[in-house]
């Protein structure tokens, strides 16, 4: 995975919260709870040799068959969180919003690490491996890690209960949330790489890891990203 790079929507099209880069997951109270159940997954193994760490079976599926209906909805909910969150340009990001296919951007992003929309850990696993990059200035990731943490992911899902109880809906708006986090936040950081913008690069650094602090205290400039997936140095 690649840093998003001439993306089709510009940085500017999206406004920073202070020092907290604008993240619509941060609203929705499943993506908060899957993220956590991601994030103690990956604390549990810190200092763990990996045969010692504990392996789930569970293969339940975390995919989900799409609606019109629930984009269109996802997708006028972050226009108006993104005109809520800056009033003067309110129109031009909603529009902005609206008009652009962003989600058609995230799969063309992501396809070459063999993820796909219809699946939430493939839009969960984007969004984590995204945001470790962010926070810790990387600006590659191999398909093999990116596939790692989908299988971390998975696992972690299947396990869970509450996402079991998660129907097409529910688990359709929790991925589009995530792959428009990615597509604002990436291209976000890109965009200040490409201007050598140091100063805002390190905001929005810092944003994605206090967010990942923040939300699920867990500190992503002390995560390693290997071919085994996220391992926890803490």
């Amino acid at each position: 995975m690649v840093l998003l790079a001439g993306a089709p929507v510009a940085a500017q099209d999206f406004p920073a919260i202070g020092s907290q880069y604008i993240d619509f997951g941060a609203s929705m109270a499943s993506v908060g709870q899957m993220n956590n159940v991601l994030g103690a997954t990956v604390r549990s193994r810190a200092g763990r040799p990996a045969s010692a760490q504990p392996r789930s079976n569970a293969t339940a599926s975390t995919r989900y068959r799409g609606s019109p209906v629930v984009s269109a909805r996802v997708r006028a909910q972050f226009g108006d969180f993104v005109a809520k969150a800056d009033p003067a340009n309110a129109g031009r990001l909603r529009n902005a919003v609206l008009q652009q296919d962003l989600l058609g951007a995230w799969e063309k992003h992501v396809a070459v690490d063999g993820l796909r929309r219809g699946d939430v850990a493939d839009a969960m696993a984007a969004y984590w491996v995204q945001n470790w990059q962010i926070a810790n200035k990387v600006p590659f990731a191999s398909r093999a890690q990116v596939q790692a943490v989908r299988g971390q992911v998975s696992r972690a899902l299947a396990a869970s209960p509450a996402f079991a109880k998660l129907d097409d809906a529910a688990r359709q708006e929790m991925a589009e949330t995530f792959m428009l986090n990615f597509v604002a936040q990436g291209s976000a950081f890109s965009d200040a790489t490409a201007r050598r913008d140091a100063g805002a690069a390190a905001r929005l650094s810092d944003a994605a890891a206090a967010r990942f602090r923040q939300g699920m205290n867990l500190d992503l400039r002390r995560l390693r990203l290997t071919a085994a997936g996220f391992s926890a140095d803490i």
